[in-house]
């Protein structure tokens, strides 16, 4: 498919052998541009984001609230498209609101500043403007780069680009974690001002981004067709008894998953008292796995089904959120750490099928020439799900902090009673199995969904590759979980 001069493109230089070299220089500044992106990312969301939170005494509720922002600001790229087919100016509205948004990164690093009450509202209120602001400019973006990056060269390319950003982002996460460690260490007093420095940094290479977008070049847009009025767009899927079936699914999925995930950070920092180092050692071996599943699932598609696969993964990942409920018991002690690389790999495959199986069967259960509608709703639908759950979760964790629910067994009779724990429920551990519950709920819905045959169109799970690997971060330290709920906005241009 890749023609022989893309089949040149050295891994180390990857635009090194470009075509011109004006392609070649808007190649390398694409890279450039996605490096300090996956630094600014690496060094803001997912276990750094937590562990600020938990320093500077966020309490549940507000971490429920940060982990929710990510899921419920993707509604902001419906409008954003409107502003992109107005407006035309893709670089522009990308570079602004990448600018704009990465300004509030500085205002997230001052939170500590303001003292525990306001600095958590400036936080919360700081990631909000700026993953927002992310989304919009997102939507630019995506349709900036597939009109920019020539078709023969989108694979090999953006394959390789992720090889580099997933090296740097691993580098990143170790160097961030040890400095947050180390200045713990030695600074016992100060220690939310490790992570101020952290986001700071994380604004400033973001900051160097914004400028390598200003210098990459943009193409004039293609004209779009016929618009359609947003509440005919949005309430035509519902209609669709199969369809209806797979909203169902996927929102009662979403709703279970991110009643746990988003807080499996925070039990292994406040519950367990793993070091920052520690965590993001396992977050890595979640990234890891999670990136060299994604092609074995995907063949998985290809020659059996989506339904199929999802029938696989998904309780897979049930089974790792039971796990989670163990972890604290106190016989598990000994071989707690190597569990939790254990589930932590697992869940890492277990969300790269859910995530393409799940968006590889919308995009199919979506009748041609009105996917817009279909993919559209989906993604909002379960956007809002995934956003309620992890709030939901914040305001009923100081209920079941109070509460316990265990399960032992006993042999006695001998010189001594025996006592095996075997169940102990408590704080975090009630939504690892409360969401578990939901999660069976909606595999009984997966088997009411009708899959059409047919071999899955080998360009669209590519593009499912790349996205799924693009939306690693999250306050949870669990890969990809952003995937199954990110709107397609490539999609919504009709």
């Amino acid at each position: 498919m890749l023609d022989r001069k893309a089949d040149d493109l050295s891994f180390v230089g990857i635009v090194a052998h470009a075509p011109d070299p004006t392609e070649r220089r808007t190649l390398r500044l694409i890279l450039y541009d996605a490096l300090a992106s996956e630094a600014m990312g690496t060094l803001s969301t997912g276990v750094f984001l937590a562990g600020y939170a938990v320093a500077l005494g966020a309490d549940n509720f507000a971490i429920g609230v940060l982990a929710a922002v990510p899921f419920l600001v993707q509604l902001l790229q419906i409008p954003a498209v409107i502003l992109v087919e107005r407006l035309q100016v893709r670089r522009e509205i990308c570079v602004w609101a990448a600018g704009i948004g990465r300004a509030f990164l500085l205002g997230a690093a001052m939170a500590p500043l303001l003292g525990p009450s306001a600095g958590i509202t400036m936080l919360i209120a700081s990631l909000a403007i700026y993953q927002g602001m992310a989304a919009i400019g997102g939507c630019a973006w995506n349709s900036w780069m597939r009109d920019l990056v020539p078709a023969t060269q989108f694979g090999r390319f953006f394959g390789r680009r992720t090889a580099a950003t997933t090296a740097l982002s691993i580098v990143l996460a170790f160097l961030g974690g040890a400095m947050i460690d180390a200045w713990k260490k030695h600074v016992p007093h100060a220690a939310v001002a490790g992570y101020s420095i952290v986001f700071t940094l994380s604004a400033l290479i973001g900051f160097l981004g914004v400028y390598l977008l200003r210098l990459t070049p943009e193409r004039p847009m293609v004209a779009a067709g016929r618009t359609t009025h947003p509440v005919a767009l949005f309430a035509a899927p519902f209609h669709d008894t199969n369809f209806r079936r797979l909203l169902l699914f996927l929102s009662s999925w979403n709703f279970a998953v991110n009643l746990a995930a988003p807080f499996f950070t925070i039990y292994l920092l406040k519950t367990l008292g793993y070091s920052m180092t520690s965590i993001l050692a396992l977050t890595i071996a979640s990234q890891l796995s999670n990136l060299a599943a994604l092609g074995i699932w995907g063949a998985l598609i290809d020659r059996f089904s989506n339904k199929a696969v999802l029938g696989v993964a998904a309780p897979l990942f049930l089974a790792c959120m039971l796990a989670w409920t163990l972890v604290g018991l106190p016989w598990i002690e000994p071989i707690r750490f190597y569990m939790l690389i254990g589930i932590h790999v697992l869940m890492g495959v277990a969300t790269a099928g859910v995530g393409l199986a799940s968006g590889n069967i919308a995009m199919k259960l979506s009748p041609a020439g009105r996917a817009t509608a279909y993919l559209a709703t989906n993604s909002v639908v379960t956007a809002l799900c995934a956003g309620i759950a992890p709030i939901l979760g914040g305001l009923f964790a100081d209920f079941f902090a109070r509460h316990q629910l265990t399960l032992a067994l006993t042999w006695a009779g001998g010189r001594e009673d025996v006592t095996f724990q075997v169940l102990n429920l408590q704080s975090w551990a009630f939504f690892f199995g409360i969401a578990c519950l939901i999660g069976l709920y909606s595999l009984h819905r997966l088997s009411f969904i009708e899959e059409p045959a047919g071999m899955t169109d080998r360009l669209l799970l590519r593009h499912l590759f790349l996205e799924a690997r693009r939306s690693l971060h999250s306050l949870s330290s669990a890969a990809g979980l952003l995937r199954v709920v990110r709107l397609p906005q490539s999609l919504l241009r009709t």
